[in-house]
C-alpha cells in the first residue's frame, strides 16, 4: 500500500521507517517516482532515509540516496540491480598445434576486379623451443694439431606453430560489363515473282459499296433523381475538466509566540481565499506541538498548532488551486 508526501508529490511512498523510538516523523527507504531525477536540496531535509532507493516509472534509471537526511541528494545507480557474478568456468584443455586447412579461393566475378579485401592479422608466433644440449669436446689427440670430432647437436623440439589469423574479408564480385549493342541485321533477300495466272475462269469485279443509311435520332435523357436528405450534425463532446495548478510546495520554520501564526510573504502573497491547502509537520520543534487547522485568505495562510510553536517547528505546506 503507497503514501504520498505533498512536498513531493512525484514520489509514491512504498515504505518507511522512524528514525528513533521518539521521533514524531517517518524516513522513506524506498518508493517510485515518475520524471526524472528525484528532489534534491536543503527544501526536502527529514524527508529521505540514507541510501534510499528510487525506481524511474519509465525504467531509465534506479536512484540511490547519496546525501544526508538534512541535505538529499542522489546518485542513478543503473536501470536495475545487477545480479551477481557467475562463477567463472573451467579452462578447456588446448587443441593439438594443427594448421587449419586453407580456404577455398572465391570465383573471379566478371567485370572489373573487385577491391582486394583486408589481410588477415598474423597469429602469434609459437612459443620456442628449448635450446639442445651442447655435444661433448672431443678429445685432444696425441699431437695438438689435431681437433677432435665435434660433438653432435641436439635437436630441440620445434614449437607449435601460431593459430592462424581470420581470413580477410572477401572482395565484393565485380559488376557485369554492359552487353554490346546487336550488330546491323542483314538485308532482305529478294522476294521471288509471282508465276502468271494460266488461262480460265477469270473473278469478276467487286460491285461498289451502297450509300449509308440515315443515322437514328437520339433518345430523350430521363430526369434526375432527387437528392437525398443530408444526415444530421452529431452532438459535441462534452468540455473536460479544468487541470489543478500548484501555487506553492516549500518547507517554513515557525516563528514563535502564538499557538496561530499568519503567513504572507514570498509565495504565500499569491494564494488566494478559494485555494486548497496542506500542511504537514515535519519536526514537532522543541514544544512538541501538531497542527490543528490550516486556512487560506487572500495573499496569506494561517496556521494553528495545539500550542506555542516556538522558532523551530518545521512544516511543509503545499497550495492548489481548481
Amino acid at each position: 500500500m503507497s503514501a504520498h508526501n505533498p512536498l513531493i508529490p512525484l514520489v509514491d511512498i512504498q515504505q518507511q521507517e522512524q528514525p528513533s523510538n521518539t521521533s514524531s516523523y517517518q524516513l522513506i527507504t524506498f518508493g517510485t517516482v515518475s520524471g526524472g531525477t528525484p528532489y534534491a536540496g536543503a527544501t526536502y531535509a527529514n524527508i529521505f532515509a540514507l541510501e534510499c532507493l528510487l525506481q524511474d516509472t519509465d525504467g531509465s534509471a534506479v536512484y540511490q540516496m547519496t546525501g544526508t537526511v538534512a541535505v538529499p541528494a542522489w546518485s542513478a545507480i543503473g536501470s536495475g540491480a545487477a545480479g551477481a557474478t557467475g562463477y567463472t568456468g573451467y579452462t578447456g584443455y588446448t587443441g593439438p598445434s594443427v594448421t587449419g586447412a586453407t580456404g577455398y579461393t572465391g570465383y573471379t566475378g566478371s567485370g572489373d576486379t573487385g577491391y582486394t579485401g583486408p589481410t588477415g592479422f598474423t597469429g602469434p608466433n609459437g612459443a620456442t623451443s628449448a635450446t639442445g644440449a651442447t655435444g661433448y669436446t672431443g678429445y685432444t689427440g696425441p699431437d695438438s694439431t689435431v681437433i677432435g670430432p665435434t660433438g653432435y647437436t641436439g635437436l630441440g623440439a620445434t614449437g607449435y606453430t601460431g593459430a592462424v589469423g581470420p581470413l580477410g574479408a572477401t572482395g565484393y564480385t565485380g559488376y557485369t560489363g554492359y552487353t554490346g549493342p546487336d550488330g546491323a541485321a542483314g538485308a532482305t533477300g529478294a522476294t521471288g515473282y509471282t508465276g502468271y495466272t494460266g488461262a480460265g475462269n477469270f473473278t469478276g469485279y467487286t460491285g461498289y459499296t451502297g450509300p449509308i443509311g440515315p443515322t437514328g435520332y437520339t433518345g430523350y435523357t430521363g430526369p434526375i433523381g432527387s437528392t437525398g436528405y443530408t444526415g444530421f450534425t452529431g452532438f459535441t463532446g462534452y468540455t473536460g475538466p479544468t487541470g489543478i495548478t500548484t501555487i506553492m510546495a516549500e518547507l517554513d520554520t515557525t516563528v514563535g509566540g502564538a499557538a496561530t501564526e499568519n503567513f504572507s510573504t514570498g509565495n504565500y502573497a499569491n494564494v488566494l481565499n478559494s485555494d486548497t491547502v496542506f500542511v504537514t509537520v515535519m519536526d514537532n520543534g522543541s514544544n512538541n506541538v501538531t497542527l490543528a487547522t490550516a486556512l487560506t485568505n487572500n495573499a496569506s495562510i494561517d496556521i494553528t498548532f495545539s500550542g506555542n510553536p516556538s522558532n523551530d517547528t518545521i512544516f511543509s505546506v503545499l497550495v492548489i488551486r481548481p
